[in-house]
């Protein structure tokens, strides 16, 4: 890539969450061509989630993103937060997943994709609930098929333990060198200030976001080497100073 590219993605997407913002999101996103990642909660048991009354037709619509070419992501299974483990990313100390036995992790999974399945759902990729999940999550999901992740500090999609890393990294457009930038939203909160940033950016980044299966194919995806983890490590690094800043 001879300059950056973006991925939009979206969490936390349930029959619950703040439809009133998302009815003025989704026409942003048609009238440019965006196709997104929509991490959607299977079963939401999470109350900070429920935002709207449930919609109705909620996989209706989850299955015309798919059918439009969205990719459609596996957000956990019920969006509640269970161990202090911060898995293999490492940016957050709590999980759904991270840390349970083997068997209660597939017996997670399992429910979750049995609820995919159900709704005539494919799983495109995989977005752990607060950024957490360790090994076993990861080789559960690959067994089961899933082999894409959005997650990791990179620069680019790269290989690690049998799966594909899809980099997420921003929260906010900025403008960024050559490389893979996914910028990740949580709508539920947004007021009208952020529905109209978010429109203004979209409309000046649009030229330069992709949908994932571009991304995966932008370059050849190679395995995780040392320069990855370095920009990781650093990046990860400059993120607990700006908290630490924040908290401050």
């Amino acid at each position: 890539m001879t300059e950056a590219r973006y991925l939009v993605r979206f969490d936390d997407i349930c029959p619950t969450m703040n439809w009133r913002v998302w009815e003025q999101l989704e026409p942003v996103l048609q009238a440019h061509g965006v196709k997104p990642i929509m991490a959607v909660v299977p079963d939401n048991r999470d109350p900070h989630l429920a935002v709207d009354a449930p919609q109705p037709d909620f996989w209706t619509r989850v299955r015309r993103w798919q059918a439009e070419g969205w990719t459609i992501a596996l957000h956990g299974h019920q969006h509640l937060y269970s161990t202090h483990d911060a898995g293999l990313v490492g940016i957050n100390r709590y999980s759904e997943f991270a840390g349970l036995a083997e068997a209660r992790q597939r017996e997670k999974l399992q429910l979750a994709l049995a609820i995919f399945g159900h709704e005539g759902v494919r799983v495109d990729a995989w977005v752990a609930p607060a950024h957490s999940f360790d090994a076993v999550t990861l080789r559960l999901l690959v067994q089961a098929g899933v082999r894409v992740v959005s997650d990791g500090f990179y620069t680019r999609p790269v290989r690690h333990l049998g799966a594909v890393w899809v980099p997420q990294q921003l929260w906010r457009f900025r403008p960024m060198w050559k490389g893979l930038w996914t910028v990740c939203f949580h709508h539920n909160a947004f007021d009208p200030t952020a529905v109209e940033r978010f429109a203004r950016n979209i409309a000046t980044y649009a030229q330069r976001i992709v949908d994932m299966p571009t991304a995966i194919g932008l370059d050849a995806v190679a395995q995780r080497n040392a320069l990855d983890v370095a920009f990781a490590s650093a990046w990860m690094a400059a993120l607990r100073l700006k908290r630490m800043s924040a908290a401050g």
